[in-house]
């Protein structure tokens, strides 16, 4: 079993926040939740999934990030 790094339990904390904040703040169904995050996990797995990770890579460091 691999441990969790620093890192990535952050990550993972701000997204469950903000879900929490989209379902009580906005509305937003659970359900909904998932089918946008299985999505993007079946994205992620294909080629456009390295190609959008390399542009949005490309537009943080335009704006010097």
């Amino acid at each position: 079993m691999t441990s969790v790094t620093p890192r990535e339990l952050v990550t993972l904390l701000i997204t469950g926040g903000g879900l929490w904040a989209l379902i009580q703040f906005t509305g937003l169904k659970f359900w909904h939740a998932v089918l946008v995050f299985g999505a993007g996990f079946y994205l992620a797995t294909t080629t456009a999934g390295s190609q959008a990770s390399d542009l949005v890579s490309r537009i943080l460091t335009a704006l010097g990030h």
